[in-house]
């Protein structure tokens, strides 16, 4: 809903590169506002001069930013993409939001499930192991942002990490992977992505790790919603020449319908130390979508939950999640969210290839009679007119049915 809450305190290489910027390498860089030089005393400057050497008009641009939900790799998930020939192909859980994927300047998806392959064994809830090749069919849609700070990143141990890392690294350089390391170098990292002459941060971060502690020689591992983590990375982020910083928290509570205390607290925390946009994710549902207004008169749309974009979850309310869409307008030093939207979106749970994600605009009743959720005691009358009044009820003003 386009909410708007009370001010609070405080204030490219190509579309496939991005930079990793260290703490380590951290410079600070200044930057000032030209204005016209004063005239000598006694001196007067022809009105001529002053038409022929107008100051020049700032610089305008704009970055578009997208994001999907979690995609939750359960058993059902990974074999609708084995073939007979023993390959494994994911493409068809990405192939109705490719294009919007495709035509956004940073694509950002939250990679619930940990990448490890099938040397570490492949495996569902509670701890989970997923195939590589999801990882490559989010390469092929165009995503540029690969968020895995959540609190399943752990599930395979640091094992786990290193085999999805160096999986990434090999096969899909372009690709940022952020939210979880293998090294302290590499924790000390952050993504910094050029479009044209602006530089775009996203941060990742998550409430925890399941109850798995991070391990006592790699407390880096894993990005944590931490006071002294968030801080210490907005300002390396703004040093390094960051025009706009968004911000991706793994929290909230697991299928409620709107955010809890925590998420407001960091919201508001993330607002302060300069957000331009919040984009959540964990509670495997749908939730609103609100608007922060910073001191200086910034507009920070919060997407509370986006849901679920893919998963095997038995509820009619993780079938439905969102894809977020922002475009970020940039004048000189001054920046803005210029628009946003959310568009609802319906996990199809189905066998082979037919298991995929539509939009639900695209999602028709015939469709939903088949959505095998159907089969599950008590989501019987799942529909499309169930997820169009779900989603009127979750997002209200926000939602164009």
């Amino acid at each position: 809903m386009h909410e708007r809450r009370a001010p609070i305190a405080g204030r490219l290489l190509t579309r496939r590169g991005f930079l990793a910027v260290s703490a380590a390498g951290a410079g600070m860089l200044a930057g000032c506002t030209g204005t016209p030089a004063a005239s000598q005393e006694g001196e007067l400057r022809p009105a001529q001069t002053l038409l022929d050497d107008p100051a020049p008009a700032p610089e305008r641009s704009e970055v578009t930013i997208l994001m999907i939900g979690d995609v939750l790799v359960h058993e059902g998930v990974w074999r609708s993409g084995e073939r007979e020939d023993g390959t494994r192909d994911y493409e068809h859980l990405f192939a109705h939001v490719a294009d919007l994927v495709a035509g956004a300047d940073v694509a950002i998806v939250d990679q619930e499930t940990i990448l490890g392959g099938t040397a570490l064994g492949l495996s569902s809830y509670p701890t989970f192991n997923s195939p590589q090749e999801i990882g490559s069919a989010e390469a092929a849609a165009g995503f540029d942002v690969v968020l895995h700070a959540n609190n399943h990143a752990l599930d395979k141990g640091m094992e786990g990490i290193g085999a999805e890392l160096a999986f990434w690294r090999s096969e899909h350089p372009e690709v940022a992977v952020t939210g979880m390391a293998d090294s302290e170098e590499a924790a000390g990292e952050i993504p910094l992505l050029e479009r044209g002459d602006r530089r775009i941060a996203v941060l990742s971060y998550t409430y925890g790790t399941n109850g798995i502690s991070l391990p006592a020689d790699a407390p880096w591992a894993v990005r944590m919603l931490d006071d002294a983590q968030v801080e210490k990375d907005f300002s390396l982020a703004w040093e390094r020449g960051a025009d706009a910083v968004v911000v991706c928290p793994h929290w909230g509570t697991e299928y409620a319908a709107g955010p809890d205390d925590d998420q407001r607290r960091w919201a508001e925390r993330f607002v302060e130390l300069g957000a331009d946009v919040i984009l959540g994710c964990h509670p495997h549902v749908l939730q609103p979508v609100e608007e922060l207004v910073a001191p200086d008169g910034r507009v920070v749309p919060v997407f509370w939950s986006l849901g679920n974009f893919v998963s095997g979850q038995a509820r009619k309310d993780t079938m439905v999640g969102g894809l977020a869409q922002v475009t970020l307008a940039f004048e000189g030093d001054a920046r803005r969210v210029a628009s946003w939207q959310i568009t609802p979106l319906v996990t199809h749970r189905a066998s082979g290839v037919d298991y995929t994600t539509y939009p639900l605009a695209d999602y028709t009743e015939e469709l939903a009679e088949v959505n095998h959720v159907r089969t599950v005691s008590g989501q019987t009358d799942f529909s499309r007119q169930w997820c169009v009044d779900f989603c009127a009820e979750r997002l209200g003003d926000a939602f164009q049915a």
